[in-house]
């Protein structure tokens, strides 16, 4: 799962790129182009299905051109791949929740049809960060931050008496992106269930039982 605020590939955005002189309106619709192409590609075939030149011809431009936007087909699929997740609305889901029932809304939106996408690419960069040492660095990168802000999350959550406080506030935001990274799979191991208005609620009550303060007595 990438995070919603990753900054690592700035870190290794080449010089020449960010210096590139097309920061121009024409260049950011070029880049659109690209990147929207690229998504729909990447999507429907797959990491290692999906080539520049494929992308080119889609976005209607030569290949050489997406090298002034991107330094290679890596780099380019972990952008789309972040973009997909910073626009999910699944904050939306936690308005107006707090402690357990906040996280297990964000959580289950991930069995909805309209987050398949996002389920896509997040499972296919896989397969690149196997492969590839500098996807792999981004994504290690970006799971490790999300855990430690879900973790803070929750640690917040447990000193207003929100969530259970015997937990371990890293193990239980681990659990967490365990069970999402298992509900990026839906469309291979459970599309039967996708959009089930029960199947939300199953993962939703699963989190809550997870994270619920225990009273007195409870667990015994």
């Amino acid at each position: 799962m990438v995070t919603q605020n990753d900054n690592s590939s700035r870190e290794h955005t080449p010089a020449r790129v960010r210096r590139s002189p097309r920061r121009t309106s024409g260049g950011a619709a070029t880049r659109e182009r690209i990147v929207g192409a690229a998504e729909r590609l990447f999507a429907e075939r797959g990491f290692s299905g999906v080539s520049m030149p494929m992308i080119a011809a889609a976005a209607g431009i030569t290949a050489g051109a997406i090298y002034k936007h991107f330094e290679g087909k890596e780099e380019l699929f972990f952008s789309i791949v972040r973009r997909a997740v910073e626009a999910t609305p699944t904050t939306h889901e936690a308005e107006g929740r707090t402690g357990p029932a906040a996280l297990a809304s964000i959580v289950s939106a991930y069995t909805t049809p309209r987050l398949k996408r996002v389920r896509q690419l997040a499972v296919e960069i896989h397969y690149p960060a196997a492969q590839n040492t500098k996807v792999r660095r981004l994504l290690r990168n970006s799971v490790d931050r999300e855990i430690g802000e879900l973790a803070q999350a929750i640690a917040g959550a447990q000193s207003r008496g929100e969530i259970d406080t015997a937990l371990d506030p890293r193990l239980a935001a681990s659990s967490i992106m365990t069970l999402i990274m298992g509900l990026m799979h839906a469309e291979t191991l459970t599309p039967e269930l996708v959009g089930e208005t029960a199947w939300r609620d199953c993962i939703a009550a699963t989190v809550e039982r997870l994270l619920a303060p225990r009273s007195n007595g409870a667990g015994a």
